[in-house]
């Protein structure tokens, strides 16, 4: 497991070579063109604009560089000490986002990406109460919830749901949002989990409440694989019926042997 993300520690450092690329190289600066890339990949708008804003100012820099070359002059140490400073601030905010940009790109791996306007405002969607579940919200709160908890029983239990509702999400939409009405709950039995982890109480009642938790989920976790192998069994009846009707209309047509 590596920092960031479930996956290993290789996986995120093949991810971020170009952000440690940014940081060796002082010159050319190249951090406005990694944050882009990295915003076109995670799919967050915030990063996208930022990424242009730095390079704005870096092409003023090295203009500034130019009207100032030739001679040692105010305006030109100005210059430097605005290279150096874009430097620090460019790559010190590409090394703050590499944890959600490695969180989003394992996201993405799961399930296709929307474009989102900031880390903090889908953060604050993804974890509200109030908000009406979506798959993308859905699978972002199991993914963060998996990443927290550190119960591994609840963690191997979540990572089968997400397998399990990608399975149907692939297939049919429609059952996908109709899964969310059924199982949705599985999101807060998590997150009641999680706050009573934080609590960092070990006493006699916290330790009954994670059990109650730990077992609903388990058996959530039963009876949504049920469903999704019913699902699936309904379907292979329908393809059945279907390719019978198929095949008595090629022999009606005379297109196959009897």
């Amino acid at each position: 497991m590596g920092f960031a993300t479930n996956k290993s520690k290789r996986w995120e450092l093949s991810k971020l070579k170009w952000t440690f690329l940014s940081v060796l190289l002082f010159v050319p600066p190249i951090h406005p063109f990694v944050m882009m890339s990295q915003a076109s990949k995670s799919k967050v708008r915030s990063w996208y604009f930022l990424a242009w804003l730095l390079l704005f100012v870096q092409c003023g820099i090295i203009y500034g560089f130019f009207y100032f070359a030739g001679a040692m002059s105010s305006g030109l140490l100005a210059m430097v000490c605005a290279y150096i400073a874009s430097y620090i601030v460019g790559n010190g905010l590409l090394l703050r986002q590499s944890k959600p940009y490695l969180q989003r790109l394992e996201m993405a791996e799961i399930r296709p990406l929307t474009w989102i306007n900031s880390i903090a405002e889908q953060r604050r969607l993804a974890l509200s109460t109030v908000e009406i579940e979506t798959p993308q919200t859905f699978v972002t709160k199991l993914v963060f919830y998996k990443k927290v908890i550190h119960n591994t029983t609840l963690k191997m239990h979540i990572d089968k749901i997400l397998r399990l509702f990608q399975l149907i999400e692939q297939r049919d939409m429609q059952e996908a949002e109709k899964f969310l009405v059924r199982h949705g709950t599985v999101v807060n039995i998590l997150r009641e989990y999680h706050d009573l982890e934080n609590t960092s109480l070990n006493n006699a009642i916290t330790i009954e409440s994670k059990n109650k938790l730990e077992s609903v989920l388990v058996q959530a976790s039963a009876a949504i694989e049920q469903d999704i192998t019913t699902l699936i069994q309904y379907r292979l009846l329908d393809v059945s019926a279907e390719t019978d009707v198929y095949l008595q209309t090629l022999k009606n047509k005379k297109l196959l042997n009897h």
